[in-house]
């Protein structure tokens, strides 16, 4: 965290000079372009050093001034600093004379000659002013380093300890720098501020270090070049000199505004690293390109990871059309070609090419295949863009149709019905266009739209299926066939180790084991999926064990999904990349978890359910079995009472033969929510006890998802149980959902004996009963059910039973019923909950003077502190 911290303050300390250099650059541009006829040229232009004019124009050249003289002083200030000159140019008006003391070398006894030179305006120069000096005014100083800062300084943010992001970084503000430098000697120059050195150097030091920080770039991405890691000091005897060269000259440029005596032997330097002409650097220069280009050609033909080949393959792509770009800028300055406007739009965006792609290989988790990036966006940009242009062309026909009718004296009926009938295209022409547009999204990408129907449909789906085997055949199936994954592995937990129970796509199973102790267990019990990067040294995959690390460079993961129920991972599902190589969007990982849980879910449903049945058949006698199946269904029941404000609950069930059909459960949605259910299955026994399981293991799967309408949750239980027993099977049930801020409860009765709420009022003994709903569950296929609120309110008593209980009997078959029931609950109704339930099973047992109890019998008490 720290170095992130460094970083970032080194991230603000470079984003706060550049900004503030271009931004001046851009507004002294800016200001001679809108003042071209007010401002003067300079009539000549002073050599690096002052040793010698170059450029001399034609107004100069009258006054008989030639390139090669040594300029002494301006406005009788003697020359120690550009600033003399191109300040005094700076402050001049047109028409001005500009008195200029200059000597014709080499001879030092050469007269001294005084001239006055007659100032002219800026917009004397070609480019100057017009349209041509605003278009290259907002590319080259305002869009290019406008597009240079924010892809850089956002992808170092993004990355921030990633070093090619910081070389990035360098290389875009080198690139505006060279390229975008605008304002010339006189904003570099004429500025009379104190800063005004700095930011001359800053800005000289920037335009000369793009080859250095190319051959680093080609050297280091993505991984480090064999060689440089056999010698890693050669590098630096180009990247050095080059680097060095950059800092004298920022150093030279920086003393030429004020102290042009302090650079003369700095420029010596910088001459001799580069040579008099400067062949000798440009030399070195292309070195470092060359260094760069064979580097990044080297490692794309050799290297062993895909995704390594797919960002290389991509940045040679985007290298193309901007060293095309920058040949044809070459070439054309070369020859003295003038470019036609439109070419510069179409080349500064050639030119950005290659720090773009540079920009998504550095940033984007896993690169996509050249040819599926250039397919799908010339196609989805074509088809948006051809959309929007029917919707200009109808806004403007709609418009000229509006103003040829409201011609002459129209009246304020034509204006009222062309208004109208104007407002009524374009909106119709946004709602066309919006539905266009989700056809071109369905057109062009077609298998994204299918993969969410395939994977919505089978995370609805896999909740039935209880067999493990057919389950985990139908989601690799269905995922393989929907995103296109060649290779599947689901992993069981057996035994503390999770192993390969199915496998798909594989010449032979992979042999992987990760146990329950490593990293990428303990990854994938915190987050919902993991992300797996073999080849990346920065990924947590690094921190796994060698046969950990073995077992996954088997399975060669690229998403892994934890199949995990009440917070125990019960599986693990391997998916490989796709065959079009792109990553997994944000789309496929969103619907992968939901089927991924609702896979979890239906493991559980089929281990619960194949416990019991392999409980119920290994035991030969009658006893053994119920025992077994009783200790199941009591694991099915609430162990715990979660905490609810405002709230004391309870629960019993009592099965009349060890195992029942009865069920009741508290599920806590949230810390103010609980959620409330009591059943009654019909018939006894273990067939009642099976279904009972997977009814609750229907309701949880159900309640995972927060349904908010609980008629639309029973809805989904009663065509799930259907489906899932036979024709005589079926179940009373309520569920009820109590929000403890609002004090109200929500619920659903399906023919259940209805709950009672106890409430004491000042007129005696109020009980209401809780019997909105519908029918049982299970019988019917299709049944609509209403939903029932009621608001509760301190001291109420809600107390729900199943038949078990109202009708237990005696010895002479008489009921207990409702009345006895209601008023045992009104003799112990200041009980706290569990004390309650225990109040009224004794005093049900105590009418049945020991009777066999012929029912199972379920009690919930829930009481409003």
């Amino acid at each position: 965290m720290r170095t992130h911290a460094v970083a970032y303050i080194c991230l603000a300390a470079l984003f706060l000079p550049s900004v503030t250099h271009f931004a001046r650059d851009a507004f002294d541009r800016l200001d001679a372009v809108r003042h071209a006829s007010e401002y003067v040229r300079g009539p000549f232009y002073l050599g690096d050093a002052n040793w010698g004019v170059e450029y001399v124009q034609p107004e100069a050249e009258a006054e008989g001034m030639k390139a090669g003289d040594a300029v002494l002083a301006v406005n009788g200030r003697p020359i120690d600093g550009f600033f003399v000159y191109y300040g005094a140019l700076r402050n001049a008006r047109v028409g001005d004379r500009l008195r200029v003391r200059i000597q014709t070398p080499p001879a030092a006894d050469n007269p001294v000659r005084d001239l006055s030179i007659e100032l002219r305006a800026y917009g004397s120069d070609p480019g100057a002013a017009g349209r041509a000096a605003y278009i290259d005014f907002a590319l080259r100083v305002v869009a290019l380093p406008v597009v240079c800062i924010v892809l850089g300084f956002w992808v170092a943010a993004v990355r921030i300890t990633d070093r090619s992001a910081w070389l990035l970084l360098v290389l875009l503000l080198s690139l505006a720098a060279y390229i975008g430098g605008g304002s010339g000697a006189r904003g570099l120059f004429g500025r009379e501020s104190v800063l005004q050195p700095v930011f001359a150097g800053f800005h000289a030091s920037l335009a000369l270090v793009a080859a250095p920080t190319l051959m680093l770039f080609g050297i280091a991405f993505p991984e480090r070049l064999p060689l440089d890691r056999r010698f890693p000091w050669l590098k630096w005897i180009v990247v050095g000199q080059l680097l060095l060269v950059a800092l004298l000259e920022g150093i030279n440029v920086g003393l030429w505004v004020h102290h042009l005596g302090w650079a003369r032997p700095v420029q010596r330097a910088v001459e001799l690293l580069t040579g008099r002409e400067g062949d000798f650097g440009a030399a070195v220069s292309l070195v470092a390109l060359l260094v760069c280009v064979a580097s990044l050609g080297w490692k794309t033909a050799t290297s062993p990871s895909r995704d390594a080949r797919r960002r290389l393959l991509f940045l040679d792509v985007g290298a193309v059309p901007s060293v095309a770009a920058l040949l044809t800028f070459l070439i054309a300055s070369r020859i003295g070609l003038r470019l036609p406007l439109w070419s510069s739009f179409l080349l500064l965006a050639m030119v950005l090419a290659f720090p773009l792609t540079m920009a998504y290989v550095v940033v984007v988790h896993r690169a996509m295949d050249v040819r599926v990036v250039i397919r799908q966006g010339v196609q989805y940009v074509l088809a948006r863009g051809g959309i929007r242009a029917i919707q200009i062309a109808l806004v403007v026909a709609a418009s000229i149709a509006a103003t040829s009718l409201l011609s002459g004296d129209p009246g304020m009926l034509r204006v009222s019905v062309v208004i109208a009938g104007t407002a009524a295209i374009v909106a119709m022409g946004g709602r066309f266009a919006d539905r266009l547009r989700g056809w071109v999204d369905r057109r062009f990408f077609r298998e994204a739209y299918e993969a969410d129907a395939i994977l919505s449909d089978l995370a609805i789906k896999v909740r039935t299926i209880v067999e493990t085997k057919p389950l985990l055949e139908t989601v690799a199936g269905r995922i393989a066939e929907s995103l296109h994954v060649p290779r599947i592995t689901i992993l069981l937990n057996e035994g503390g180790a999770f192993t390969p129970a199915y496998a798909f796509g594989y010449r032979v199973p992979p042999d992987a084991t990760i146990l329950e102790q490593s990293s990428t267990v303990t990854r994938l019990r915190k987050q919902q999926h993991a992300l797996v990067e073999l080849d990346n040294p920065d990924s947590w995959v690094q921190l796994a064990d060698d046969d950990e690390r073995a077992s996954l460079e088997r399975l060669q993961p690229e998403l892994l999904l934890p199949l995990s129920f009440n917070e125990k991972l019960l599986g693990i599902m391997s998916l490989g990349p796709k065959l079009s190589e792109e990553p997994f969007s944000r789309t496929d990982i969103r619907l992968l978890d939901s089927v991924a849980a609702q896979t979890g879910l239906a493991l559980e449903n089929g281990r619960l359910t194949e416990a019991i049945k392999a409980e119920v058949a290994a035991r030969e006698k009658q006893k053994r079995e119920l025992e077994i199946a009783h200790e199941v269904q009591e694991r099915l029941f609430p162990q715990q009472y979660p905490p609810v404000a405002g709230l004391d609950y309870a629960g019993a069930c009592r099965p009349a033969l060890g195992v029942g059909g009865d069920y009741y459960d508290f599920i806590l949605l949230s810390k103010t929510e609980l959620g409330i259910a009591i059943g009654d299955v019909s018939g006894k026994g273990i067939p009642a006890a099976l279904l009972m399981a997977t009814l609750r293991a229907y309701v949880r799967g159900q309640i995972i998802h927060h349904q908010t309408d609980l008629t639309t949750v029973m809805g989904n239980l009663n065509k799930l149980v259907y489906e899932s027993s036979a024709a005589n099977r079926y179940a009373t049930f309520f569920y009820a959902e109590f929000d403890a801020g609002s004090r109200v409860l929500n619920y659903v009765n399906a023919g259940h004996n209805p709950p009672m709420v106890f409430r004491q009022t000042s007129g005696g003994r109020e009980v209401l009963r809780l019997d909105r709903g519908g029918p049982v569950i299970g019988l019917m296929e299709d049944c609509c059910y209403r939903q029932g609120c009621a608001a509760l309110e301190a001291g109420d008593v809600l107390v729900a039973y199943t038949d078990g209980v109202s009708e237990a009997m005696n010895a002479r078959d008489e009921e207990w019923g409702e009345e006895r029931l209601m008023n045992a609950v009104a003799a112990h109704r200041m009980a706290p909950a569990r004390a309650l339930i225990d109040c009224l099973m004794t005093s049900a047992d105590a009418f049945a003077a020991g009777a066999p109890q012929h029912d199972d019998m379920t009690l919930i008490v829930v009481r409003m502190i």
